[in-house]
C-alpha cells in the first residue's frame, strides 16, 4: 500500500498543485485589497450581475444606488481578463468619493477575485475616472473562478 501511494504521488504532475496554490494566494490577496475603509461611505449600492468567462469575461447587470436619501437605478456591463465559468452575482457595497450624482456614471476599472462551486463569495474594488470608488462584496451562484482585471460601464437609468 505504501509503495502504491508513493508511486501515485510521483506520477501526479506538480503543475496542478502549483496552480491551485497560486490561485488561492491571489484570491486571498484580492480580498485584502478589496476591503472598504472604516469611514462612512457617501452612498451604498446593490448589484445583480451575470458573468460568463473563458480566460476573458463578459458581464451584464443592473443595480440601485442609494445616495442622499434617494434611489437611483443603473445598468452595468463589462469585460475582463481572467476567469472561467458562469455565475450570477448578488452584491452590496459602499461608495466613496461621490460628491455629485453625475460623477457616479462612467467606466470603472479594478480587480476582483472569487471562487464559485455552486455557491461562493466575491470581492471587488472598482474606481472610475471621476475618482468614485466602489467596494463590493457578495454571493455568487454557478460554477466559476474569477480573478483579474475588469472594466465596467455604469449608466444611470433613473
Amino acid at each position: 500500500m505504501k509503495t502504491r501511494l508513493t508511486r501515485l504521488r510521483m506520477k501526479l504532475p506538480i503543475k496542478p498543485a502549483l496552480a491551485c496554490f497560486t490561485a488561492a494566494f491571489l484570491v486571498g490577496g484580492c480580498a485584502s485589497t478589496t476591503t472598504a475603509p472604516s469611514t462612512p461611505p457617501a452612498a451604498t449600492v446593490r448589484i445583480q450581475e451575470w458573468t460568463a468567462a473563458y480566460y476573458g469575461s463578459a458581464a451584464a447587470g443592473k443595480g440601485t444606488l442609494y445616495y442622499n436619501g434617494q434611489r437611483h437605478h443603473f445598468t452595468i456591463s463589462g469585460l475582463g481578463a481572467g476567469g472561467m465559468g458562469g455565475q450570477k452575482v448578488t452584491a452590496t457595497g459602499k461608495v466613496y468619493n461621490l460628491n455629485n450624482l453625475r460623477d457616479f456614471a462612467g467606466t470603472y476599472r479594478g480587480i476582483s477575485g472569487g471562487l464559485t462551486l455552486i455557491e461562493g463569495k466575491m470581492h471587488a474594488k472598482l474606481t472610475n475616472g471621476n475618482g468614485v470608488v466602489m467596494y463590493l462584496a457578495g454571493e455568487t451562484e454557478g460554477l466559476a473562478s474569477s480573478m483579474g482585471v475588469q472594466a465596467f460601464e455604469v449608466s444611470l437609468t433613473h
